[in-house]
């Protein structure tokens, strides 16, 4: 990928651009990565696509994609009414689906476990979805707020949470030609050349050069 970048910045017997070190270019090359997964994951790519809605979506990221099986913390300080907290992965990014076990006791005074989903809300939306009875925490769904490494589940009434599954795509390794590891690119291989062509967009942009408009109209149809 490195030589793939310096190829396409044209550095090859050239001195038309600047000589960027390989610890630049490894940052550069982190920069368009996260780009590139941003990009399919939502839907602000060239096809308006986001993740799974194509087969070359799903393939762009399924390095990336994880599952988690996790517990709420022993210690509950400043959680909301009926909620608790969980920690996140350490490599979480951004989650792709959600459940828990909820146990209650239901109306035949039979303990019942369920596993319903969960629905994201915003923190300012809390007071209003909580008094509606239409959107309210129940059996069948659970809220869910979160906050920097940690989220809040909040159920109903007299129901408790026992284990919450997270499938998630979690922040690519960082690429890293200069230490002794050399930590190459973890996504498919077939993204590889789309992220260096970001890459070189990100290059052009830095140093200002002509090249820019041309080359951003020819990284507009990669795919």
């Amino acid at each position: 990928m490195l030589t793939a970048f310096k190829f396409g910045l044209d550095k090859f017997d050239s001195l038309n651009y600047p000589n960027f070190e390989p610890l630049e270019i490894d940052l550069l090359l982190n920069q368009a990565q996260d780009r590139f997964v941003k990009q399919r994951y939502g839907s602000t790519n060239t096809k308006r696509q986001s993740f799974e809605e194509t087969q070359k979506r799903t393939d762009d990221l399924k390095n990336v994609v994880k599952s988690a099986i996790l517990t709420p913390l022993a210690n509950q300080i400043l959680n909301k009414p009926n909620g608790v907290f969980i920690q996140l992965p350490t490599d979480y990014w951004f989650a792709l689906n959600e459940e828990c076990d909820l146990q209650y006791t239901n109306c035949n005074s039979t303990l019942t476990t369920t596993r319903p989903g969960i629905k994201p809300i915003q923190h300012d939306d809390y007071n209003k979805t909580i008094k509606d009875p239409f959107n309210k925490p129940w059996e069948e769904e659970v809220v869910r707020l979160e906050s920097d490494t940690y989220i809040e589940l909040i159920t109903a009434d007299n129901q408790t949470i026992q284990t919450y599954y997270l499938r998630y795509i979690k922040k690519p390794v960082r690429i890293d030609s200069v230490s002794s590891t050399n930590v190459n690119c973890e996504l498919s291989d077939h993204a590889h050349q789309e992220i260096v062509d970001m890459t070189i967009a990100i290059a052009l942009e830095g140093i200002e050069a002509r090249r820019q408009q041309t080359f951003n109209n020819i990284n507009n149809t990669n795919e």
